[in-house]
């Protein structure tokens, strides 16, 4: 059974913090400022400030969480781009595991943290507004994994780039699906300002601007890039959910390297049933000879399904 609590902060190093259930109507629900604390087991309801925000503590755990930002409005932006489910900054080493996270400025946003590993996600509807809207952003955050993972969103969300790597170089996002995009200029996993990251065995479906990107971003450049087993279907070109058609004329697979830079890698992709098929990559001199994007059928990834701890029965 879970204890109710109120908002609380962390005390020591080494803290364990469980079995409760967290309702925060004014500022973050839970703020950890000490290295090494662990937050487990626990259904978090936010609506004034982050469900869980961590700034300056290495080797953070957070697992077996439930966490809902119920002051979002019934559909569409939010109010204000700071009402993440998770916010983490200055917090090398976190480990993320079993979380479920819904109605987020961005579910998951990772700043400064280096090395940090995500799996077992089950995101829901991000509602921004502008910077924010990502199901899962990395800034400035070397290293980091994402794997094993759904973001799901649709008419209620209001989204940017999906899965965001933001000059973050070695980051890896693998096994996933990526489900709904209505963003005029978003993709489903966007490499911006990025080296040497890996993206393989990601479906990306019902996105409009793009499914898969490795960008320069501004004077930050991109190169080395790998693209494996990547699938995109159900694509759209038009206006959706109120917001503008996509900037791209639906794009497919959008690349770019700086000068001097390795160039990208696009291998065992596929594609099936696009809104514009003519429209697959852009720019081409921006990927090595020979990768493979080609039209096949295909069935998307299942969407990850938790059952925590305290839903057993």
């Amino acid at each position: 059974m879970l204890r109710k609590s109120g908002p609380l902060k962390s005390q020591a190093d080494g803290e364990i913090i469980e079995n409760l259930d967290i309702d925060a109507s004014g500022d973050h629900a839970v703020v950890i400022t000490h290295d090494g604390v662990t937050i487990r087991n626990c259904r978090i309801r936010h609506s004034g400030g982050n469900g869980i925000h961590a700034e300056g503590g290495s080797a953070l755990v957070l697992q077996d969480l439930d966490i809902d930002h119920v002051g979002a409005p019934e559909k569409g932006a939010g109010d204000d781009f700071n009402r993440n489910n998770i916010n983490l900054y200055g917090c090398p080493g976190a480990v993320l595991s079993r979380i479920r996270a819904r109605r987020g400025s961005s579910n998951i946003y990772i700043q400064a943290s280096p090395e940090t590993r995500l799996s077992q996600l089950e995101l829901y509807d991000a509602r921004g507004p502008f910077p924010r809207g990502q199901n899962v952003q990395f800034d400035n955050s070397h290293g980091s994994v994402l794997e094993d993972f759904s973001a799901e969103n649709g008419p209620t969300s209001w989204t940017e780039d999906n899965i965001s790597v933001y000059r973050s170089d070695r980051c890896t996002v693998r096994r996933g699906l990526v489900s709904y995009n209505n963003s005029p200029t978003g993709f489903a996993v966007m490499l911006e300002g990025s080296f040497d990251g890996l993206v393989e065995d990601v479906d990306a479906v019902q996105q409009g601007n793009g499914a898969f990107a490795a960008v320069t971003q501004g004077e930050v450049g991109s190169g080395g890039c790998r693209f494996h087993r990547c699938r995109t279907r159900d694509t759209y070109n038009s206006m959706r959910d109120g917001r503008d058609a996509p900037k791209s004329n639906s794009l497919s697979i959008y690349t770019l390297i700086s000068e001097g830079a390795s160039k990208h890698i696009i291998k065992d992709c596929v594609y099936y049933n696009l809104a514009n098929p003519r429209n697959l990559i852009w720019k081409r001199d921006a990927i090595q000879p020979g990768s493979s994007f080609r039209l096949q059928n295909f069935e998307p990834h299942s969407p990850v399904r938790l059952q925590l701890p305290w839903e057993v029965t």
